[in-house]
């Protein structure tokens, strides 16, 4: 599967040579989960460590958030970087498919046929009924821009609303279209996480999953 992203950043030189031999997957991990704890803050540090949180926002702000993304590609979903990853690739697919996202976020009422015993009406009320208020993708990914550029003061639960806006932003997507994301392995987007079946609704429930976490504290 493709994934069309830099090399990780270079956050100082220290840093780049941790980073550089991440090769080793322990080393990646943990080099995953301190980017991560240091973008949303609110995570003890050593003195010493290069990877802090002011670093890794400098980074975001001078070279944009995915080379510090691509740390967190290979993360569980049950992790802070795996969560933050699958926020990135949400945030992502708004800023790239606006066009596509905008036809499946809209929602259209059927009111043709005959409006006997006022049958278009009873139909319109019931869909209104029916339907939940879903956060517009214009405004969804300025909340994910603005998480990934290190917006939250220090804290895992206060990023847990965005995990369940965004949960249940892909589930209303999911419930008027097709469950699928991405269905194209030559797509810049293509990812283990939008490419299986189901993409949408299998990552709105990791993404509820993992506010619960993060409600509790226990996502990191």
């Amino acid at each position: 599967m493709a994934r069309q992203f830099h090399r990780p950043a270079r956050l100082d030189p220290e840093a780049a040579e941790s980073i550089e031999g991440g090769a080793d997957t322990a080393v990646a991990s943990e080099l995953a989960h301190r980017a991560a704890q240091a973008l949303v803050g609110g995570f003890p540090a050593a003195p010493e460590d290069p990877i802090t949180r002011e670093a890794v926002i400098n980074a975001v702000a001078g070279q944009g958030v995915d080379d510090v993304a691509e740390l967190w590609a290979d993360s569980p979903a049950t992790t802070l970087p795996g969560a933050l990853w699958r926020l990135f690739l949400v945030r992502e697919w708004i800023r790239r498919d606006a066009a596509l996202v905008g036809r499946r976020y809209a929602t259209v009422v059927d009111l043709t046929g005959p409006d006997g015993d006022g049958a278009l009406a009873a139909r319109l009320d019931a869909a209104l009924a029916e339907g939940r208020p879903v956060i517009s993708p214009e405004e969804l990914r300025a909340r994910l821009d603005a998480v990934l550029a290190g917006a939250l003061e220090g804290s895992v639960p206060a990023l847990a609303p965005l995990l369940s806006t965004t949960s249940g932003f892909l589930a209303a997507l999911a419930a008027g279209s097709a469950p699928e994301w991405i269905d194209d392995d030559a797509d810049p987007l293509a990812d283990r996480v939008t490419r299986r079946d189901s993409a949408l609704l299998a990552t709105a429930d990791e993404l509820s999953d993992a506010a619960v976490r993060a409600r509790a504290g226990l996502l990191d």
